[in-house]
């Protein structure tokens, strides 16, 4: 079997004009909606909500788990059906980033990468569904390989 891998690609002055564009409580409302729980914890500790204005590493922190959050989704395939708070951008010790899919309690590989105004995101998860397995001789109906 092979892992479903997305990958995504997000220019930060389009995320900052969305968020500014807005009235100035929109950056706490867009922060609520893609966050998990824990990651609101994380934002509002380190970052808090930009009462001082929208700064570059607010967006950059958003932008991040935004196209990580993207690319989870395009992993996903049709097959699953992820929503913003059912992805969660962790880190092991050693600074690694991975996601967690909190519905259900599974890992999946993630790279990011950022530089000047672009964030990029690859995400790997492993099928949500068992592929299916040709019997000697025939043909499974609808497979995609062959």
């Amino acid at each position: 079997m092979f892992p479903n891998i997305g990958v995504d690609l997000l220019h930060l002055p389009r995320l900052s004009t969305l968020l500014v564009r807005r009235k100035p409580t929109y950056l706490a409302r867009f922060a609520r909606r893609i966050l998990t729980d824990n990651e609101l914890g994380t934002f509002t500790r380190k970052l808090g909500e930009g009462g001082g204005g929208l700064r570059e590493d607010t967006v950059r922190w958003l932008g991040v788990r935004w196209a990580a959050k993207e690319a989870a989704f395009k992993a996903g395939g049709i097959n699953r059906r992820l929503m913003w708070k059912e992805v969660e951008v962790r880190y092991l010790a050693s600074g690694q980033p991975y996601l967690q899919l909190i519905k259900e309690n599974v890992t999946g590989g993630l790279s990011i990468s950022h530089d000047g105004e672009y964030v990029v995101a690859m995400a790997m998860l492993p099928p949500s569904v068992p592929e299916p397995v040709e019997a000697e001789g025939q043909e499974v109906a609808g497979a995609m390989y062959g």
